[in-house]
């Protein structure tokens, strides 16, 4: 088979790019243990600190298979294909988390042969401070991996990659059923509107199919193991307290300032995803103007993540909306990283620009409560600066608001990880 210079090149910056996200990794934990000594961090990680929130329950699932209570006590939160690999490996924590650190190189690697990012952007997509979800017993890593193998078959056209990729990311976490809104909206607007119905159908058979078996396979999978129909979500409804509620605001997070600007910006992203793919569909319906499918999908789904964090969170504590795990399924996914690069890294912005966003921003931080006090207005306004700095990223002429924000966010990533890893608090 003749094998162009194009293919070989494309290996191997994969290669490379699998090479540094590992080291990354291992660097990542070194680094850790390097602050620690200098007691510049509070706590070394270790097996059972690592262990710890939903690793916890990813283990219990792993050791001793699915057990229902009506209480906070079963194990049944949680999707079982991050479990099955963690009891077939046969690994403890550090081996279990080496795996998803390959797992997420791999996804990784995926995602820039289609990007495309230079080395610059890898590192800052490297230091987003979600990332270290990765390098832990969570399922991110593996949904990373499989989410970003379905795009891949979808740029390829291998129609058994995006199957089997998309029966097995709906074996990995319920966030999966926000891909079948995203894939509808990517198959019907990248198609000229006449021809609606051939994308829908190669939507149900392509990609809507496969997400249906998955889910089905894991409802009858616990009902198997516990004899209770829809246990995942029993749980999650009565345990966990995700069902249908109005928001209340302000909005607020368990952990409190420590992870409230992280969700503060990932509602952002999603409020501004929401009306652009609104506009975008507008444009695809009013004016049959073929969009963007991965940027449609990754709007799509990154909306559709915030309005179910609005609605189907619980109202606990103070009384508001809490949006525990916004950040997490906001940022830690392929689809996040295809939005940032067409709005961090291929798109021109003017003053104007600024001046909106700095308006919009702050529209949203007022859902925080960013008017209670002055200082928590100036807290979240930092939110606007590193958005401005984002921005500021794509003029190619600068190269200072890049290793600003490779900087920040790897400082801020070596925070939030001792936030997961000090117990005090719920990361979210």
């Amino acid at each position: 088979m003749f094998v162009t210079a194009t293919t070989i090149n494309n290996k191997k910056d994969m290669l490379h790019t699998f090479l540094l996200v590992a080291l990354y990794g291992a660097v990542f934990y070194g680094i850790e243990f390097y602050f620690f000594k200098g007691t510049l961090v509070a706590t070394l990680p270790n097996s059972e600190i690592i262990a710890r929130w939903d690793a916890g329950w990813y283990r219990s699932v792993a050791a001793n298979g699915y057990h229902f209570d009506p209480g906070q006590s079963c194990n049944v939160g949680f999707y079982i294909l991050f479990p099955l690999i963690w009891k077939f490996s046969f690994l403890d924590i550090p081996g279990i988390c080496v795996l998803n650190i390959l797992f997420f190189a791999a996804g990784f690697s995926l995602l820039c042969n289609m990007l495309q990012p230079g080395i610059q952007n890898k590192l800052l997509w490297l230091t987003i401070p979600t990332v270290f979800f990765a390098f832990i017993p969570y399922s991110e890593a593996i949904f990373f991996l499989l989410a970003s193998l379905a795009l891949y078959g979808i740029r390829t056209d291998r129609r058994w990659t995006i199957w089997i990729s998309l029966f097995l990311l709906s074996l990995t976490r319920v966030t999966v059923v926000f891909v079948a809104p995203a894939f509808l909206a990517m198959c019907l607007t990248s198609a000229p509107r006449r021809l609606w119905y051939k994308s829908l159908y190669q939507y149900l058979v392509t990609y809507l199919i496969p997400l249906l078996l998955g889910t089905a396979l894991f409802i009858w999978y616990q009902y198997y193991t516990t004899h209770k129909w829809f246990a995942y979500f029993y749980a999650q409804q009565h345990a966990w307290g995700h069902e249908f509620n109005w928001p209340t605001l302000p909005f607020t997070t368990f952990a409190g300032p420590p992870t409230i600007w992280l969700c503060a910006l990932a509602l952002f992203v999603g409020i501004f995803c929401f009306f652009f793919a609104v506009i975008r569909c507008f444009q695809w319906l009013l004016k049959d103007r073929a969009q963007d499918s991965f940027l449609m999908a990754s709007c799509v789904y990154l909306a559709t993540i915030t309005l179910e964090g609005i609605l189907y969170n619980p109202i606990w504590g103070s009384g508001t909306t809490n949006l525990p795990s916004l950040l997490r399924y906001t940022f830690m996914n392929p689809f996040f990283y295809i939005f940032l690069d067409r709005f961090s890294n291929k798109a021109v912005y003017t003053w104007k620009n600024y001046v909106l966003v700095f308006f919009l921003s702050n529209l949203v931080w007022l859902t925080f409560g960013s008017y209670t006090h002055i200082q928590h207005f100036l807290y979240l306004l930092g939110n606007t600066i590193i958005i401005f700095f984002f921005m500021l990223h794509s003029d190619k002429r600068l190269q200072w608001p890049i290793l600003a924000l490779v900087a920040l966010c790897f400082y801020f990533q070596v925070y939030m990880f001792q936030v997961f890893i000090g117990g005090t608090y719920y990361p979210d």
